[in-house]
């Protein structure tokens, strides 16, 4: 263990050795600093004006009044056979090779999310994919004086330890309109797709953002954009036009996009400075959205179009408008026009608010995304239907049935769930859910082969103990009492099968324990409570979205002898609290810790834990319980006592250790993180994990190794595929 713990240390040590005084690392090979130049000194000085202003124009505007016109065009420029699955991946109509389209949004915003949008008219050649169109256009989401953009995907130049990150010259100084205007030159430090490069134009002395010319990559696209901000004092940090370019290289396939918006404000309400200062944020932070028809208007009169423009079409848009067919426009499933209906939503909000009346999701038989590896699994493969029908006031029935083959232990499970969201607004729902879980064993046969061979040569490790296939039906109801306050009641129904008949006898009375059938009967009751829990409303929905507090749970469960062949008659309590610490910059902290035992013991008892439990299936990255689980922990350990504490660390960050070792990766690496678990059993004192991981948009990869009371246990490796996740 020492000389794992010193490995760790002299990394950080290298680290800060390599680090310059501004906190950038430098080359590895030449670890003498390059002088700084006049334009750079420059560079720096007005950077730091720029920063120290972000944070209060960041937050400046109250509401504001906006028609925003929108004009896109996609150009497939390379195309073969795969191109047929590029419309999951792009925003493209394999049936047009050109497309375009317009469209004008009578827009309102009032902070911090609450948004209207009245759509007046839509025309064009084609519809592509809506959600994938959707998923470009919140490039247009940007507000440049934000520390990060695009969910935290991006290091903005303006951050408070952008210095870090980027370096900064001044290129020239202009004189517009009786104004100063400052081109900086921005460049990252370590090429990264957390990272981007380009111009920023500063107005003089107020340090305000004039214009943005910014080059970077975000998941499959290489992008180029373009924004003008206002100089008139009434709308002096509003966007007014924005100009994107995207071009897409997946599977042999290249995709080009473009898309020009323009904004008119009707009206715009500022932040008071003292006022906001005193402002108690609030925890609904809904973005409401009215539409002013079930449809978008199609409107194809051409004076209409011309008066909404703020550049008139080009020669060869005008002849991709003569090529459409608008009769097929006006066909078209009006699903698929209500795909747009929160586009320009996307404009301002990264929040998908796209919920539809019936929605149908499948896995795909054939998809090689729903392959996954660990150590102790090996190869899995999983399949997943998810359908749901929205009913009056958002009420909501779904469906989620899943199967899946572990193939190292030729194992098959299988699950299927529904629920019944009967009151969305207090996150009310009824679920029920049948299936299998890993395979186990009893108390009883722990303790009789432990006794019948502690004087044997045989050992605990040695033997195979799972002798018992788990079944299961649970029935459970969940409903927010408060905000952030949600009761949880259910009963759930066990059946445990033996999986052979025995084939060792290690004692008198064992083969009788090992070949016996098993029935529980449990009713259960807990709660979880987070603290100033914040929250959007999607229509009567009520969805969660994050809260600066921990998270406390508890869960209490009976078993009942008696009832349809129980004979469990046993208590079982559990706790965990756990939070994701945002440390800003893409950069975060998670810890979990959790306990529980069996009390009562009056019967056979299996140890089946909700929040110590063996993950079969590779976890997303993004979710937090990839950093809460133990990856290399043997299965028959998860049912091998009455009680237990666990304990698990996660730190995350885009620039670990890669960027010391292998530089030229980082371009391809959004995130790092680090893991450290550690777990309690009386039968096994001490058990610990470290581990490392590195992944981007389309797999994860991550290692993990196990200590048994400080002694090396074992190395094993998970991988999984984030796209289509």
């Amino acid at each position: 263990m020492k000389k794992y713990i010193n490995i760790i240390i002299l990394l950080f040590i290298a680290a800060n050795a390599l680090a310059n005084p501004d906190g950038s690392y430098g080359n590895l090979l030449l670890l003498g600093r390059t002088p700084k130049t006049v334009s750079s000194q420059q560079g720096d000085s007005i950077m730091r004006m720029v920063i120290e202003n972000a944070d209060k124009y960041r937050t400046a505007v109250n509401r504001y009044e906006a028609e925003i016109y929108i004009k896109g065009k996609t150009e497939i420029l390379k195309r073969n056979i795969l191109m047929r699955f590029a419309h999951h991946l792009f925003p493209v109509d394999r049936r047009n090779k050109d497309m375009i389209f317009e469209m004008v949004s009578q827009s309102k915003f009032n902070a911090p999310n609450n948004y209207q949008h009245n759509f007046e008219a839509l025309y064009g050649n084609s519809i592509p994919n809506g959600a994938k169109q959707q998923e470009v256009l919140t490039f247009l989401n940007l507000n440049v004086y934000s520390p990060t953009i695009y969910n935290e995907g991006i290091i903005m130049p303006v951050a408070n330890e952008a210095f870090k990150f980027y370096n900064f010259n001044l290129e020239s100084i202009e004189i517009v309109d009786n104004l100063k205007i400052y081109k900086i030159r921005f460049m990252p430090k370590l090429w990264s797709q957390k990272l981007i490069c380009g111009d920023l134009y500063i107005t003089d002395k107020n340090w305000r953002i004039d214009k943005i010319d910014v080059n970077g990559r975000f998941s499959f696209a290489e992008f180029n954009l373009v924004m003008t901000f206002g100089r008139d004092y009434r709308h002096f940090i509003l966007p007014q036009k924005a100009d994107l370019f995207l071009r897409y290289h997946v599977l042999g396939n290249a995709i080009a996009s473009s898309y020009h918006t323009s904004f008119k404000y009707n009206a715009v309400e500022w932040v008071e400075e003292d006022y906001e200062s005193k402002k108690y944020k609030p925890l609904d932070l809904t973005g409401y959205y009215r539409l002013s028809s079930d449809t978008i208007p199609i409107i194809s009169d051409s004076s209409y179009w011309n008066k909404k423009r703020d550049i008139p079409l080009t020669k060869e848009e005008a002849i991709k408008y003569e090529k459409k067919n608008i009769a097929v426009l006006q066909k078209s499933d009006t699903g698929n026009i209500q795909r747009y209906l929160k586009i320009t939503e996307k404009l301002t909000n990264t929040i998908n608010l796209d919920y539809k009346t019936t929605r149908l999701k499948y896995s795909g038989i054939l998809n090689p995304f729903q392959l996954g590896y660990s150590g102790r699994n090996g190869i899995t493969y999983r399949q997943q239907v998810r359908f749901s029908k929205t009913f009056k006031r958002d009420r909501q029935l779904r469906f989620r049935p899943e199967i899946g083959f572990v193939f190292k232990r030729k194992e098959l499970f299988f699950k299927f769930g529904g629920d019944w969201e009967y009151l969305p607004e207090k996150r009310g729902a009824l679920s029920l859910s049948i299936g299998n879980t890993n395979q186990g064993y009893s108390s009883k046969i722990m303790e009789e082969i432990n006794e019948q061979l502690k004087d044997s040569a045989f050992n605990f490790d040695n033997l195979d103990l799972e002798y018992f296939k788990h079944y299961y039906v649970e029935l459970k109801n969940q409903i927010e009492l408060f905000n952030g306050f949600q009761l949880t009641t259910g009963v759930s129904y066990h059946r445990r099968v033996p999986t052979r008949k025995s084939a060792i006898d290690p004692g008198d009375g064992v083969t009788e324990i090992i070949n016996e059938n098993y029935h529980d009967f449990i009713p259960t009751i807990g709660f979880s409570y987070t603290p100033r829990q914040y929250y959007w409303m999607d229509g009567y929905r009520k969805e969660y979205l994050y809260s600066y507090y921990p998270t406390i749970s508890l869960e209490f469960g009976q078993s009942i002898p008696g009832v349809w062949k129980s004979s469990g008659n046993y208590g079982r309590i559990e706790a965990d609290i756990h939070q994701s610490i945002y440390l800003g910059l893409s950069r975060r902290f998670n810890y979990h810790i959790s306990g529980g035992m069996y009390t009562n013991q009056k019967s056979t008892y299996f140890a089946d834990y909700r929040y110590f439990t063996r993950h079969n299936f590779p976890e997303s990255w993004g979710g937090d319980d990839f950093g809460g689980v133990f990856h290399q922990l043997r299965s028959v350990w998860f049912n091998a006592s009455d009680k237990y504490v666990q304990g698990h660390l996660m730190y995350e960050s885009p620039f670990m250790l890669i960027q010391l070792f292998k530089p030229e990766a980082t371009k391809h690496i959004i995130s790092e993180r680090f893991y450290l678990s550690q777990l309690w059993m009386p039968i096994k004192p001490s058990y610990t994990e470290i581990g490392y991981g590195f992944g981007n948009h389309i797999f994860n990869v991550a290692a993990f190794v196990g200590f048994d009371k400080l002694k090396y246990d074992g190395i094993g490796f998970k991988f999984a595929f984030e796209l289509f996740q």
